[in-house]
């Protein structure tokens, strides 16, 4: 098992909101949908699988447009004790047609909403992690890093 846990998320953009998940444990604070990959997951499914169980939305993956590590040791705030070395791998992502977000019946612990905050508005939110500036910038900026899944390449020709 690796000490470095991958956290596959989901930047989504529509009518200059983003769609985030709301929390209340220790006041309200938002995330990213997403959450951790699962053994022989890849992060594209990943991201869908999580996507769907945070939001009950369907959606497309896209190319990468952040990524954000957090090291227990290397931390800018006041993180959980028991917080392990993360790697977030943040995709643009868009709704599939006619899907809808919202709470699933049986949400995360926590868990209080889905909700399209506006983009104008994400620096009076409590965004966890704090990359409010790093996602305004990545929309004004758009550059996409592609993910190269192994199983789309050629074979390779033996001599």
């Amino acid at each position: 098992m690796s000490h470095v846990r991958i956290r596959c998320t989901a930047l989504i953009i529509e009518n200059d909101s983003i769609l985030l998940v709301e929390y209340e444990e220790r006041g309200v604070h938002y995330n990213l949908p997403g959450g951790g990959l699962e053994p022989g997951e890849t992060i594209m499914d990943g991201v869908r699988r999580e996507v769907l169980e945070e939001t009950c939305a369907d959606i497309e993956v896209g190319p990468i447009a952040l990524v954000y590590e957090m090291a227990p040791h290397k931390q800018s705030g006041d993180y959980n004790d028991n917080e392990k070395h993360g790697l977030h791998l943040i995709f643009e992502c868009k709704l599939k047609n006619n899907s809808v977000p919202h709470l699933p019946s049986q949400p995360d612990p926590h868990q209080t909403a889905v909700k399209w905050i506006p983009i104008h508005d994400l620096d009076k939110i409590l965004l966890i992690p704090n990359i409010n500036k790093q996602i305004i910038d990545y929309i004004q900026n758009r550059r996409n890093i592609e993910i190269i899944e192994d199983h789309r390449l050629e074979r390779l020709k033996q001599n």
